[in-house]
């Protein structure tokens, strides 16, 4: 096995962590957003005719890891997809190179000229994926719990 398989496979081994502590965080908001809103009740600092259970659901909504699951999701995405990609990138490159007479010298693949079109190409992809992760959370963003909590109280305009 080869340096760069042990370092994939380490990285997804990395991923399936994250995903599973994720995972575990979604599990366990409910039961945690259950004791803040006995805690906020028992404090005062949440009016108690708020129905819990509407409560949990708000605050699970709201509150929840949503930006980290969609960090995780992307980087699963780009894990599995670059490697693929940079495949088919060589594949053109070198069509490219042959349909050009395929010349000795920088155009070759292994060349610095490749290697470093190689990278442009691997960031371009990875800011298009964050882009779109990006413009995808902030369009489907809950509201915050304040609001929800207004809403819960039935002070929304």
């Amino acid at each position: 096995m080869t340096l760069a398989e042990i370092s994939y496979y380490a990285l997804l081994l990395g991923l399936i962590g994250w995903a599973a502590a994720l995972a575990w965080r979604w599990y366990n908001l409910p039961s945690f957003a259950g004791e803040v809103y006995d805690s906020n009740v028992e404090k005062n600092l949440l009016n108690g005719d708020i129905d819990r259970d509407a409560y949990i659901e708000s605050y699970v909504k709201s509150e929840g890891p949503r930006s980290a699951t969609y960090r995780c999701a992307s980087a699963f995405v780009a894990l599995l997809a670059l490697p693929s990609l940079v495949g088919v990138f060589n594949w053109m490159w070198d069509a490219v190179w042959r349909l050009t007479g395929a010349v000795e010298g920088p155009f070759e693949r292994g060349y610095m000229l490749h290697t470093f079109m190689t990278f442009v190409f691997v960031m371009a992809v990875i800011v298009a994926l964050l882009y779109i992760v990006t413009a995808w959370y902030y369009r489907t963003r809950p509201p915050t719990l304040a609001d929800e909590i207004k809403r819960l109280e039935g002070k929304t305009e």
